[in-house]
């Protein structure tokens, strides 16, 4: 498991202002947790795929459509 800062995830955005949360991160998914507010963690294998769990709020910020 990753551990990456709000601050560093919010950098990676600001590249690529035009991108999705999940290209960013380079995960298949990203979902939210309330209970997280300052880390952002990757799991490389959940049933065969690359996910991360994010602060709602920073989901939120980020979301397209």
């Amino acid at each position: 498991m990753t551990r990456l800062a709000r601050a560093d995830v919010e950098s990676l955005m600001e590249k690529r202002p035009e991108g999705t949360l999940e290209s960013a991160l380079e995960v298949f998914e990203v979902f939210a947790s309330g209970s997280l507010t300052d880390e952002v963690y990757i799991l490389d294998d959940v049933a065969g795929k690359r996910i991360a769990i994010a602060p709602t709020s920073l989901k939120e910020k980020y979301r397209r459509g």
